[in-house]
């Protein structure tokens, strides 16, 4: 059977099926969001849903997708075009932990699920490693980026700080994503990655606007 076209109509059908999917399946578990729950909220006839995602596994690699962009877009937010690489790397980090904060209720939820499916291998497994090696690529380009520009004197290979990075910055996003509400200081936040991330490439931050938003998270 061939796909079927893609559409403007069947995109956002596409869309609204993987956000009410995402909902339900932090709401109740991946498990349990049946197709038919996910049709009933959508307004449409199981079979729809099942036209557009013929299993679980289809459904699952686009809802990872799909966080993965509202993680790009928070990221993204915090960027300027001024930005030494310094910056960007700190914001790399801090926009990824926030957005493992403000959606911890979603999104996140999904991200904990995946580091828990990945562990029994196969294709989620394999989507998981894609997701780490792409961030990992981003952080290592801009590591280079600040040897380039005469900022950052790494202390050890760029692949090794880049792997030390990504660990600690995915533990983080695990921990934020199940953290309570109101439980992490933006100011501490951003004051402990800055410190980490000097540590590790010898940035002088000499930055004072604070990065992100003064409150609680």
């Amino acid at each position: 059977m061939k796909p079927r076209p893609e559409t403007a109509k069947g995109g956002n059908t596409r869309n609204k099926i993987v956000l009410s999917a995402i909902k339900l399946a932090a709401k109740h578990g991946f498990a349990d969001a049946s197709f038919q729950m996910i049709a009933d909220d959508v307004g449409l006839s199981q079979s729809a849903v099942m036209y557009h995602f013929p299993d679980k596994n289809a459904l699952f690699e686009e809802l990872v997708k799909t966080i993965i962009a509202h993680n790009h877009e928070t990221v993204t937010a915090l960027l300027d075009i001024k930005d030494g690489a310094g910056r960007r790397l700190l914001k790399h980090c801090l926009g990824n932990v926030l957005w493992a904060l403000r959606s911890r209720k979603q999104d996140g939820q999904i991200l904990l699920l995946l580091y828990y499916l990945a562990g029994r291998g196969g294709r989620l497994a394999e989507v998981f490693n894609g997701m780490i090696a792409r961030g990992r690529e981003r952080i290592l380009e801009h590591l280079l980026a600040g040897v380039r520009e005469g900022i950052f004197k790494l202390k050890g290979d760029p692949a090794d700080v880049t792997e030390t990075l990504q660990d600690a910055l995915f533990g983080a996003m695990l921990y934020a994503a199940s953290a309570p509400e109101g439980s992490v200081s933006a100011e501490k936040l951003e004051k402990k990655w800055g410190a980490f991330v000097c540590a590790l490439t010898g940035w002088k931050n000499e930055g004072s606007a604070p990065l992100l938003p003064k409150n609680k998270f």
